[in-house]
């Protein structure tokens, strides 16, 4: 009799409920870990911070400083070495084309707080050829609190970056000295450069015609 004690017990649901609840619990945990990685999965892409795309508005610089493109305004401040802050420029930059897979955070020259004052050179560096910097604007900046990402042709030196707006806050310079043979110049640009080749050409038909009366 005392050898089928287990099995009675087993017969009559006393074991049984205690095995159930074992494989539930197993289950369970199953769930949240599955739960877990799915969050984990969408958290990569929620680093990224709310992306307005405001960069273009008007009255952020003051003429005549011109940029090829901008990215942003990103939510608040992401200069900085956060996961978000990191994903946010990386998200930024690669949209100028900047390449992002070696981003060091830390490796780039940075003024941490402007003060509201325009960027200058010293302290920073004397900017040349294609330059890109990300800029964070505090409260009564035409942009509002976030931080926009510009690329600019700075040609042979361009030692200020001059703001027409208030909120200037910290800055960080990402590239400069770049190539810039690949860039298309502006409308601007080339009806400049247009204007400049027809006032050639007209003083050379004037020193042409003056030859020939010469002679």
């Amino acid at each position: 009799m005392a050898g089928n004690t287990g099995h009675d017990r087993l017969d009559k649901g006393v074991i049984g409920p205690a095995l159930r609840v074992g494989a539930m619990k197993h289950i369970l945990m199953a769930g949240a870990l599955a739960c877990g990685t799915l969050f984990s999965a969408s958290g990569a892409t929620a680093a990224v911070a709310t992306n307005y795309g405001n960069c273009d508005t008007a009255g952020v610089f003051e003429a005549p400083f011109t940029y090829i493109a901008c990215s942003g305004g990103y939510d608040k401040n992401i200069l900085n070495n956060s996961t978000n802050g990191v994903d946010s420029q990386k998200d930024a930059l690669q949209a100028l084309d900047f390449d992002t897979t070696d981003f060091d955070f830390n490796s780039f020259f940075k003024i941490d707080s402007l003060n509201g004052a325009d960027v200058t050179s010293p302290p920073a560096p004397l900017m040349t050829g294609i330059t890109i910097f990300g800029i964070h604007f505090g409260g009564g900046s035409v942009l509002g609190n976030v931080t926009a990402f510009y690329k600019f042709d700075a040609g042979a030196g361009t030692t200020t970056i001059p703001f027409a707006t208030n909120g200037s806050s910290g800055w960080v310079l990402y590239q400069t000295g770049g190539d810039t043979g690949d860039v298309v110049p502006e409308p601007a640009t080339w009806a400049m450069m247009i204007a400049g080749f027809g006032l050639v050409g007209a003083a050379m038909r004037r020193r042409g015609g003056n030859a020939t009366v010469s002679a």
